[in-house]
C-alpha cells in the first residue's frame, strides 16, 4: 500500500517512521529537495504533488504543511478520489474547511483531520460515571510554537473537549502575551483551559470535576487518577501509529466537521 506525506518537517518525519513500522510504501512529498535528502533511497520523493499523485498510485495522503496550505494540497489528492488527512489547524477559516468538506463528499473521498490526543491511553481508556459539571485544563508548554498558543496548543483541548461532550462555545478568551485564559461551555458544562509556549513548567493535565470528585487527566504521563484512588497507567499504545492505522481501515469525517465546530468558534475571537 502507497501512502504519501506532504510536508517532511517535524511532524512529517514522524509520520514516515511510523510508515515504515506499519509496513507501507511511504511516497515522500516536499518542495525543498534538501530535506528529501536526508531520508534514505527506498523512499520515492518529490518535490512537486502533482508530478507524484500522476506518477505513483498513492492511496492515502497525509498533509503535514503550514496550515495555510493544507485545503489546497488536499484538494489536489481528494480531487483523484485520494483520503486526505491533514494536521491542526486544517485550516485558518472555516469556509475554506466547509467547502474542502463538500469537495471531497463529491469525491468519494474522505478528508479527516488530526486528532492525536483521541488515541492517547488518557482518553481512550477514560471512564466517566455521572455528568462531569466543569472541567478545567491546562497545557502548559517548554518549547516554542510557529503561530500563537490559542491556535495551535489549545486545538488539541477544544477537539478532545468536543468529542466527550459535544459541540461548545467559546465565552471569553483572554491573551495574556505568552498565556492564554479561554472560557466555554456546552449545555451540560463548562470548562476553562490555560494555554502557553515556553512556559517555566511543563504541565498537560485536565480536571474533571464530578459529583463523586475530580478525575485527573495527566497528559504528560498519560495515566488517568480517579476519585476512588484507582490510577489508569500508560498502556504503552503508540497514539501517532493507532491514528495513522485507523485512518487508513476506517477513514471518516467525524474530525472534520469537530475541526469545523472549532474554527467557527476561533474565528468569534480572530479580530
Amino acid at each position: 500500500m502507497k501512502v504519501g506525506i506532504v510536508g517532511t518537517g517535524n511532524m512529517g518525519s514522524k509520520y514516515i517512521k511510523k510508515f515504515d513500522l506499519l509496513g507501507y510504501e511511504g511516497v515522500l512529498i516536499d518542495k525543498d529537495p534538501e530535506r528529501l535528502k536526508v531520508f534514505p533511497d527506498r523512499f520515492k520523493k518529490y518535490t512537486d504533488l502533482e508530478d507524484a499523485l500522476k506518477k505513483e498510485d498513492i492511496q492515502y495522503l497525509f498533509v503535514a504543511t503550514d496550515p495555510n496550505s493544507h485545503i489546497g494540497i488536499a484538494k489536489k489528492a481528494l480531487s483523484s478520489g485520494i483520503n486526505v488527512m491533514v494536521e491542526k489547524p486544517p485550516s485558518v477559516k472555516p469556509g475554506e474547511l466547509e467547502d474542502a468538506i463538500n469537495f471531497a463528499y463529491k469525491n468519494n473521498a474522505v478528508l479527516e483531520v488530526s486528532e492525536i490526543e483521541l488515541r492517547s491511553n488518557s482518553i481512550r481508556n477514560l471512564k466517566i460515571n455521572g455528568l462531569v459539571k466543569e472541567v478545567n485544563a491546562y497545557r502548559l508548554n517548554l518549547g516554542k510554537g510557529y503561530i500563537n498558543p490559542f491556535y495551535d496548543l489549545a486545538w488539541h483541548d477544544l477537539y478532545i473537549f468536543s468529542y466527550l461532550f459535544g459541540d461548545f462555545r467559546l465565552k471569553k478568551v483572554v491573551d495574556k502575551g505568552n498565556i492564554f485564559d479561554i472560557y466555554g461551555e456546552t449545555e451540560e458544562n463548562s470548562f476553562f483551559l490555560q494555554v502557553a509556549w515556553s512556559h517555566e513548567y511543563l504541565k498537560r493535565e485536565w480536571i474533571l470535576k464530578t459529583k463523586e470528585g475530580d478525575i485527573v487527566l495527566n497528559f504528560v504521563e498519560d495515566k488517568i487518577e480517579y476519585p476512588t484512588g484507582d490510577v489508569k497507567e500508560r498502556d504503552n499504545i503508540d497514539k501517532l501509529e493507532l491514528m495513522i492505522k485507523q485512518f487508513i481501515e476506517k477513514p471518516s469525517f467525524e474530525s472534520s466537521f469537530r475541526a469545523l465546530n472549532i474554527l467557527k468558534e476561533f474565528n468569534k475571537f480572530s479580530g
